[in-house]
């Protein structure tokens, strides 16, 4: 049996500029990863952000051109990859993205060849429920988060991610044109290197705010745990928790905290399963996050990761597909619709092979 693998960078522009402190984006930015097994081919995604694990598309590259083909060759089956993936820990640790990219390819090509879901590959629950998501607004500007505000109302959303930015004055305007009763969280994306500071900001939007994502430095626990005392809200950790290695740095529970699983940023979909699964061990919800102008791949693999959850997130990020990104990868472009709401069953997941998507090679290599 011939088996290979090729990758390709990918990039789309998007229908709006999506602004926030540690980045400004107008086109997708994503790695594509093929990996072929005779008839089969698996696909895979690895979103790489230096602000995020410190990966470049450079430095995926590389990745992939330097383990790629021993990968692919050797894994035969799941439990070939979950025993490799144990023994390279320390390896992925270091290209968590670019490993996403090759996993989920893999985990792809294999259950095609079981004619299975990945799902059932992964012994997880059948996937045919609606899934609901966040709106996510950027750091736009007054009027563009009006706009924003006022669309995403009319599609039916009622939870809300709103980044903030350092100016005070125009946050205000911003938060003045959300939407009253919503449920809202911010993401400062690691704006403010002081808690009090933050505080006074957050305090001086006059929103109501239950919960506050990567605030400050990100790793700075004890900053963070001074911010959701004073703003009595609970803090959302996304570049502060890449691995459960990190969960230490957050066992009081009091504090309620809340891990942002992100497939890419995590290393792929076992390991974002067990990431999730050991913060909620230790007391943590979850929230299953994305990344600006990822393909339906990751959309697709973070439905994966909400099913092998023992409690539901509070909350998923994503899912956007053609309405962010000018050009997908899949034909359907895996969307939410009405109400904000992912219905699986239309794209028959629980019975469909391997991811489920159909992918055209010709357009995207």
């Amino acid at each position: 049996m011939t088996s290979g693998i090729r990758w390709v960078r990918f990039a789309a522009p998007l229908r709006f500029n999506f602004k926030h402190a540690s980045a400004n984006r107008s086109e997708s930015s994503s790695i594509i990863v093929e990996v072929k097994a005779g008839p089969f081919s698996g696909y895979g995604e690895a979103c790489p952000r230096s602000y995020v694990t410190g990966e470049t598309e450079e430095s995926a590259i590389a990745f992939l051109k330097g383990y790629g083909e021993d990968w692919v060759n050797s894994i035969k089956s799941i439990d070939a990859l979950r025993e490799r993936l144990r023994a390279e820990e320390a390896l992925i640790d270091k290209n968590p993205a670019a490993f996403s990219a090759l996993e989920i390819a893999l985990i792809d090509m294999l259950a095609q060849e079981k004619k299975i879901s990945v799902e059932a590959l992964l012994e997880l629950p059948a996937l045919n429920d609606n899934i609901q998501y966040s709106a996510v607004v950027g750091d736009s500007s007054p009027l563009k988060t009006r706009a924003q505000a006022f669309i995403y109302r009319l599609i039916g959303f009622r939870d809300f991610k709103v980044k903030i930015g350092s100016d005070l004055e125009r946050d205000k305007r911003r938060f003045q044109s959300l939407p009253s009763n919503i449920r809202l969280r911010v993401d400062a994306n690691n704006l403010y290197t002081d808690a009090d500071k933050c505080a006074n900001h957050l305090k001086g939007l006059s929103r109501k705010i239950w919960a506050i994502e990567e605030p400050i430095r990100a790793g700075d626990a004890e900053g963070q745990a001074q911010l959701a005392k004073a703003m009595k809200a609970r803090i959302i950790l996304d570049e502060s928790l890449l691995s459960k290695d990190q969960l230490p740095l957050y066992e009081d529970s009091s504090l309620k905290w809340i891990a942002n699983v992100r497939v890419s940023k995590s290393g792929g979909i076992l390991r974002s399963i067990e990431l999730a699964r050991a913060a909620q061990a230790q007391g943590m919800d979850v929230i299953l996050g994305a990344h600006v102008g990822e393909t339906s791949l990751l959309s697709r693999a973070a439905l994966t990761v909400g099913q092998a959850l023992k409690q539901p997130p509070l909350a998923r990020e994503g899912a956007f597909g053609r309405i962010l990104v000018t050009r997908d990868i899949s034909n359907p472009s895996l969307r939410f619709g009405s109400g904000g709401i992912v219905r699986t069953r239309r794209w028959n997941f629980a019975e469909a092979p391997g991811l489920g998507l159909s992918i055209h090679p010709e357009g995207i290599f």
